[in-house]
């Protein structure tokens, strides 16, 4: 028996049972490349959430958003490349199965220009948290995969022509990353039927 998302298309028993790239959707792109950009503050260039390291950030982390758009999104396409999120889509990815994280709560500020004086309305948002996972997992298949190695650090890949992931010995988790490739998130079948059958908005699902 299949499924269906808000929108009544049908998400099938074979949906369930792969996993998919995570991506941004870019579609209402027209003249940027981002929906929000990070507040700079000291140390920032160094932090990579994909990778395992543990930061020392700011108790307060804002970015300038473009309000009209984010709040049609779950998944903001922002300038640094973090994994943001609406807690709502967090907790629905929570609530498929449990991941290590680190939860990071963010402040959205509206940088829209209002009135003749040419001031911001610095509006704030304060719904999306950025996810750092605390595990990555080793589950690439170096044998039936094409790929390139990276030329610096063992075990992990440059670019791949084609995935191929080995079955886990125990479920999937709902959101991960891969040890040989982490700069990509990835979740499992169930997570994408969830998230569609919830409406969530902003996200596109590549099939492995």
């Amino acid at each position: 028996k299949g499924y269906t998302d808000m929108e009544g298309n049908e998400i099938t028993e074979e949906i369930l049972h792969k996993n998919y790239i995570l991506n941004w959707d870019s579609s209402h792109f027209v003249d940027l490349d981002a929906d929000a950009w990070l507040v700079k503050f000291s140390g920032y260039e160094n932090i990579q959430l994909a990778l395992l390291k543990e930061y020392n950030l700011p108790e307060k982390i804002e970015f300038d958003a473009i309000f009209d758009v984010i709040q049609r999104s779950d998944f903001p396409i922002n300038d640094v490349g973090w994994s943001i999120m609406s807690q709502k889509m967090l907790d629905i990815l929570l609530s498929v199965g449990s991941f290590p994280h680190r939860v990071i709560p963010l402040v959205m500020v509206d940088c829209e220009v209002i009135g003749r004086g040419g001031k911001r309305s610095e509006k704030e948002d304060h719904r999306f948290v950025a996810v750092q996972l605390l595990e990555h997992l080793d589950i690439f298949d170096w044998e039936k995969s094409i790929y390139k190695p990276h030329p610096r650090l063992p075990n992990r890949v440059y670019s791949i022509d084609t995935l191929v992931l080995k079955k886990p010995q125990d479920n999937c988790r709902p959101l991960f990353r891969l040890s040989a490739y982490p700069s990509k998130l990835f979740v499992s079948g169930k997570a994408r039927m969830a998230l569609e059958q919830a409406g969530i908005r902003g996200v596109v699902f590549e099939e492995i």
